[in-house]
C-alpha cells in the first residue's frame, strides 16, 4: 500500500463536535492524522553500497527499480492531498484527492482508489458539501467491501455516521447504528472499535439515553487509553463532560473538562485546550463554585478563540464571562471585560 495515500486515511477520526456546539451539531472536527512518511530509496541505496563496499571491497549494488510514471504521479498527488488535508487547506485537498482518484482508478489500483475516495469525502465535508461527501465514502466503502477490507469498511461507515449526524439525517442515521450494532463481524482494532463507541455514545446523548451514553464513552475511553491513542482520550473525556453538563452534572463535568484540556495541552492542539478552557468554565459558571477560576477560563477561551477565527464560540464565551462577572458582584465594564 502506498505510504503517504495511506497515512492520509484517518486513523482516528476524534470528532468531538459535542464539545465544540451542542451534541448533535458538528461543525469543526478534531482528526488524529499520521504525516506521510517520506520513501527513502536513495538513502537507503546509498548505505547498502557502503556496506558492500566495507564487506567486500569492490562491489556494487543493483539500483532500485524505478517506479514508473504514472504510479509516482499518482503518489505525488496523494502525498500532496495529505499535506494540504494536514494544513486544513480543504479546497486544495478536494483538487488533489479528486486527481489522485482519477489516476489511481487508471491504475486500476482500487485499495488506494478507496482511500482517496475517503479523504476526498472528508474534504468534501469540510466545505460543506455533505451530499458529496457522503457519496464519495460510500463508494470508498463499497470498494473495501468487494476486496474485504474490513478495517478499511469500518472507518468509512464511521465517518459516514458523521457525516449523516451533521447532516441531521436523523432516520438514516438511526438505521446505520443499528445495522452495525448488529453486525456480528465487529472492528477488529481497538482504536476503530472506540471510534465506533463515542460515535454511538453520541447518538445516546443526543436521544438522551443518557445511561447506553456513558456506557459506550467509559468503553471507548478504556480502549483508546489501552492503545495509548492520547487524541482519541482526550476526545471521549470531552464528549463524557458535555454529556455530564446535559445531566446537570457540572462539578463532575468540570473534572472532565479539566482532564480533557490536559490532554489536548500535551497534544498541543489549540482548538482542544480553547474548547476545554470554555467549558470547564461553563461548568464551573453552573455549579456556582471556583467563580475566579471560571471567570479567568473564560476570558483566556474567549481570548483564544478569537484567534482560531471561531466568533461563533468566542461570542459564547464573552456572555458567559459576563455572567461569571456579574456573579461575582463586579460590572461588565469594558475594563473588566478586557482579554
Amino acid at each position: 500500500m502506498n505510504r503517504s495515500a495511506a497515512s492520509a486515511f484517518r486513523t482516528c477520526s476524534t470528532d468531538f463536535q459535542s464539545a465544540v456546539s451542542p451534541i448533535p451539531n458538528r461543525q469543526t472536527r478534531l482528526t488524529s492524522r499520521c504525516r506521510p512518511i517520506p520513501p527513502g530509496p536513495a538513502f537507503n541505496a546509498a548505505m547498502l553500497l557502503l556496506s558492500s563496499l566495507v564487506t567486500f571491497g569492490c562491489s556494487s549494488a543493483k539500483p532500485p527499480k524505478p517506479i514508473p510514471a504514472p504510479v509516482a504521479l499518482a503518489e505525488r498527488s496523494a502525498s500532496q492531498a495529505a499535506k494540504l488535508s494536514a494544513q486544513g487547506n480543504w479546497q486544495a485537498a478536494a483538487g488533489q484527492w479528486q486527481m489522485a482518484v482519477d489516476q489511481y482508478r487508471l491504475l486500476n489500483d482500487r485499495p488506494h482508489e478507496a482511500i482517496s475516495l475517503h479523504n476526498f469525502g472528508e474534504a468534501r465535508e469540510q466545505l460543506g458539501d455533505l451530499k458529496a461527501a457522503r457519496s464519495l465514502l460510500e463508494s470508498a466503502a463499497a470498494i473495501n467491501s468487494l476486496l474485504k477490507l474490513d478495517g478499511q469498511w469500518w472507518r468509512n461507515q464511521i465517518a459516514l455516521l458523521q457525516v449523516e449526524a451533521k447532516s441531521d439525517s436523523t432516520n438514516d442515521l438511526a438505521a446505520r447504528f443499528e445495522t452495525l450494532s448488529q453486525r456480528a463481524k465487529q472492528p477488529g482494532d481497538r482504536s476503530t472499535r472506540a471510534l465506533f463507541l463515542n460515535e454511538r455514545g453520541l447518538w445516546h446523548s443526543r436521544t438522551s439515553d443518557f445511561g447506553p451514553a456513558a456506557s459506550d464513552f467509559t468503553e471507548a475511553l478504556q480502549l483508546f487509553s489501552a492503545d495509548k491513542n492520547d487524541a482519541g482520550s482526550a476526545t471521549v473525556l470531552a464528549n463524557q463532560a458535555l454529556l455530564l453538563e446535559r445531566q446537570n452534572k457540572y462539578r463532575e463535568a468540570a473534572e472532565s473538562w479539566r482532564m480533557a484540556q490536559n490532554k489536548f495541552e500535551t497534544l498541543a492542539n489549540p482548538t482542544g485546550i480553547a474548547i476545554s478552557m470554555l467549558g470547564r468554565g461553563r461548568s464551573l459558571l453552573a455549579a456556582k463554585d471556583g467563580l475566579a477560576l471560571a471567570e479567568d477560563l473564560l476570558r483566556r477561551a474567549t481570548r483564544n478563540l478569537r484567534l482560531l477565527h471561531d466568533e461563533q464560540q468566542a461570542k459564547q464565551s464573552l456572555d458567559l464571562l459576563k455572567q461569571a462577572l456579574e456573579a461575582q458582584g463586579k460590572s461588565g465594564t469594558d475594563t473588566n471585560l478586557q482579554l
